[in-house]
């Protein structure tokens, strides 16, 4: 029973990450339905209702699944991007905190608090989570890109520029650092 229930996790994570959401969905579901308490599969399910824009239905399951185990760093950097989703930054903040509290080197709820931070008109603590992602994933495209953002707020147009640029290096097909480089550059 337990290896059949891995095989199928196995195989709905699979489908999940191949972008085939229907089919991992399915198979997420009849896992729930053999143990209830399934939290990788409670998880996952969570993060495709949000992936197909049911945000309330994927927080509710997410926050279920943290319910069964609070120590998974990246179900609480989920909860966070869907209660971003929902507009309740403050919340998120919490979410990313935990993540990273759990996970001090993970880069993503870095780069997620500033984001939530930038929602709460907090750019220069904003500032300081994308020098973190950044510092620990110096290639991390998204994070430039943020910083960028960030600064640009900030009015400080000259290194909100060089992180777009860095951003632009980084990847070349980020079509948001482009125009933040651009708006940057009409500026100056």
């Amino acid at each position: 029973m337990v290896d059949q229930l891995q095989a199928k996790f196995n195989q709905a994570l699979a489908l999940h990450q191949r972008g085939k959401l229907a089919d991992a969905e399915r198979i997420y579901s009849e896992i729930l339905r053999q143990q209830p308490n399934h939290f990788d599969a409670l998880h996952l399910l969570g993060v495709i209702a949000v992936q197909t824009r049911r945000t309330e239905r994927g927080t509710e399951l997410i926050t279920k699944a943290i319910w069964l185990n609070a120590e998974v760093a990246a179900a609480h950097n989920n909860l966070g991007n869907a209660l971003r989703d929902l507009k309740r930054s403050d919340e998120a903040l919490a979410s990313y905190d935990k993540a990273i509290a759990l996970k001090p080197d993970y880069a993503e709820a870095y780069n997620n608090r500033g984001n939530a931070l930038q929602d709460l008109k907090r750019s220069e603590e904003a500032l300081a989570s994308y020098d973190k992602a950044i510092a620990l994933k110096p290639d991390y495209a998204e994070a430039y890109n943020n910083r960028g953002n960030a600064l640009k707020d900030l009015k400080r147009l000259e290194q909100a520029l060089a992180s777009y640029e860095r951003a632009l290096a980084a990847t070349v097909d980020d079509p948001y650092a482009f125009s933040g480089a651009a708006d940057c550059d009409e500026a100056l």
